[in-house]
């Protein structure tokens, strides 16, 4: 499961920065056009979360919405371990839609398991009600959840990867006429210090104030995460992904994410170092005259330059200028690259099932 490497990225940056959150309350609803949007929190360009409810009355809590896995879950009043103590916990006593389930139900992240059982009631999403949705209450945490800012994970992935074959909020919300169009699109706001707002999710639809010009759109590969053909990729001279290579757009992962030995190139190439906290930084000074990285989709051009692979962080020692590229934990193991939300900020990123495709424009 890709939302590994998101974690680990989450608590490297609570732990060596002091973290920006920036609320927002965008809660907009069309009628007309069955579609929705849905703010979102930005913690330093690190992670972004936004607002669900579940239950009857509505019990709040904030989510990740990860295109990286396919299962809603959030800490349950039952959870006795150190971990859920920050985070608000459903109580399905509190709620008069709550059907009983009890499956057992857990996931396995690189520093712990995730353990509870099944549930099912109304969840709340950008004002849209999905109602009998199936999720997973969690009743025993590993340690680091205790220091992330948000209480669960919401997946925005296909139905093939859930787990226990749970189907997902999209789906429902689709299926029960909620959106007229089984299409999302993520805007998010990469200045951590813009109190106006940290992006959006639009379901059913595109937002045409985020983005300029138009979508250049990949199939989808394999119908698990949002896979697809990266055609290549290039910094300077030194081209990687020659002949084209799987990458997936992955918002539950912080950074970008590829093979360990192109990775320690780009590092090399833009006179990166390791900091003392493990972190790989380079001189702030330096940011405006770093390379520009070239990735190429749809017979397209993205480029980033290092204002956009550089996320700038201040802690009590100064300012830290973080490198956004970090190895891919599961390489050799399914995509080789992951275009996290260092990509997905500088690129408006729409997810199709209808047409199994994701598109890409640059954002606005």
């Amino acid at each position: 499961m890709f939302t590994k490497l998101f974690i680990a990225l989450c608590i490297l940056a609570v732990v060596n920065s002091e973290l920006l959150r920036v609320k927002i309350q965008k809660v907009k609803k069309s009628h007309r056009s069955r579609s929705a949007v849905e703010g979102l929190y930005n913690s330093g360009d690190v992670s972004y979360y936004g607002q669900i409810s579940i239950g009857t009355p509505p019990q709040p809590f904030t989510v990740v919405f990860d295109t990286g896995s396919s299962n809603l879950w959030v800490p349950s009043k039952a959870c006795k371990s150190s971990a859920c103590a920050p985070h608000k916990k459903y109580n399905s006593a509190a709620s008069s839609t709550y059907v009983k389930n009890g499956q057992s139900f857990s996931i396995a992240y690189g520093t712990g398991n995730l353990v509870g059982y099944l549930s099912q009631d109304t969840v709340t999403v950008a004002g849209l009600q999905v109602a009998g949705q199936t999720f997973a209450e969690a009743t025993n945490l590993a340690s680091f959840f205790a220091n992330m800012e948000f209480d669960g994970i919401l997946g925005l992935g296909y139905s093939s990867i859930s787990q226990d074959n749970v189907t997902p909020v999209f789906y429902n919300m689709y299926s029960q006429g909620l959106i007229s169009s089984p299409v999302f699109c993520y805007y998010l706001n990469r200045n951590a210090a813009d109190v106006n707002g940290g992006g959006e999710i639009v379901f059913g639809g595109a937002d045409p104030n985020h983005y300029t010009g138009s979508f250049t759109f990949v199939p989808v590969d394999e119908q698990g995460y949002w896979q697809f053909k990266m055609d290549g990729a290039s910094i300077g001279s030194y081209k990687f992904c020659s002949g084209g290579c799987q990458a997936i757009a992955d918002s539950g992962t912080s950074l970008l994410a590829g093979p360990p030995s192109v990775v320690n190139q780009i590092f090399s190439l833009i006179g990166a170092y390791e900091s003392w906290t493990g972190e790989m930084v380079v001189d702030c000074s330096s940011i405006s005259s770093l390379p520009t990285v070239y990735f190429t989709l749809g017979g397209h051009s993205f480029p980033l330059t290092g204002e956009d692979y550089i996320i700038q962080t201040t802690n009590a020692f100064g300012s830290v200028c973080a490198v956004g590229f970090s190895s891919n934990p599961d390489y050799g193991y399914g995509p080789d690259w992951i275009l996290g939300d260092v990509f997905i900020g500088k690129y408006y990123t729409q997810f199709d099932m209808a047409n199994n495709r994701v598109g890409f424009a640059t954002a606005a």
